[in-house]
């Protein structure tokens, strides 16, 4: 079913050179007091407003729990958590899912909740598998995609026309695909890059690498030299020219999964309210940090330690136009 909508398409004008600095200033205050005054607040927030989802994807384990108690957020839970984020500190919100933009509470609907917080944090964001409309008011819309035609049908329920079509009606100024490279679809990065090139509605791809959470998802994990060779694959790409948008400095890093977390950066919100601190993983999986795949936590830590690719890439990602 698809979720209601309210008002008209919200795209997201590209920002004035005021509402620029504005959109800046939180972060360089934010490193600025993390390096010289020790301050330890989150970054960056996962927000899993729900575990229920229109699709089935293979390497997804969240779906099969969207019928548990507690696997759908209401509205109170929601805004009470994005309040108590605020109280920590938090920059950036990423809403998840399952997908979130099914969720909804009574005439209080996801595009409702992501007004709300975009007056409570200087950037707001949405991980989508691009099945609905795409009119969202959020700063950066991401679409899960993990191959072209069948390859995407094979991962992710047959989903590529539908995420097609609504790319064709899309109205938002900064869309980005997403890619989780696995065994079956690493390959497909350079066809998805040169696609998203292509295409005048994208504005950019970042990737990062299946995790295997073993609850039931399929065992889709890079094998050592498969995890070597795609994450050279995309570096290759990057010096090519094409969008993506991840450092090659932290790409390189994840080969072996040699760099520093800081994941006191990191604070996550699920579905029953539950909010914790530190890794993504924690209360959603067992914790290995040889198998970390997280390209998004790799480049907060590396801005954190104030490395200029990583620095580069969160002001493309979050800031810039």
């Amino acid at each position: 079913m698809e979720p209601s909508r309210t008002g008209s398409s919200p795209s997201v004008p590209l920002p004035r050179r005021g509402a620029f600095l504005r959109g800046i200033l939180p972060f360089f205050r934010f490193f600025v007091a993390r390096k010289l005054l020790g301050t330890s607040g989150p970054l960056l927030g996962s927000f899993k407003i729900t575990y229920r989802c229109n699709l089935r994807c293979e390497g997804c384990p969240f779906h099969r729990r969207g019928n548990e108690p507690g696997g759908h957020m209401d509205r109170e839970t929601a805004i009470r958590s994005l309040d108590r984020l605020r109280e920590m500190g938090t920059l950036i919100v990423v809403f998840e899912g399952g997908e979130p933009l099914l969720w909804r509470d009574g005439s209080f609907t996801f595009n409702d909740l992501v007004l709300y917080a975009r007056r409570r944090f200087p950037r707001v964001a949405v991980t989508t598998n691009g099945t609905f409309p795409l009119d969202v008011p959020v700063h950066v819309l991401w679409i899960s995609l993990d191959g072209l035609g069948d390859v995407q049908d094979a991962l992710r329920s047959g989903s590529f026309e539908r995420i097609r079509r609504n790319l064709d009606r899309a109205n938002h100024d900064k869309i980005l695909v997403h890619m989780t490279l696995n065994s079956r679809n690493w390959r497909e990065a350079a066809p998805l890059a040169e696609w998203v090139k292509a295409n005048g509605k994208i504005r950019g791809m970042t990737v990062q690498l299946f995790y295997p959470y073993g609850q039931g998802e399929a065992p889709l994990a890079l094998a050592p030299r498969e995890r070597r060779l795609a994450l050279e694959s995309v570096i290759e790409l990057k010096r090519k020219g094409y969008p993506i948008l991840n450092s090659a400095g932290r790409l390189r890093a994840m080969i072996d999964n040699a760099w520093t977390c800081h994941d006191d950066l990191l604070v996550n919100v699920d579905p029953d309210g539950t909010i914790t601190r530190g890794c993504y993983v924690k209360g959603r999986g067992t914790v290995d940090c040889r198998n970390c795949g997280f390209t998004p936590v790799a480049e907060a830590c590396g801005a954190s330690d104030l490395e200029g690719g990583s620095l580069l890439a969160g002001w493309r990602l979050f800031v810039g136009p």
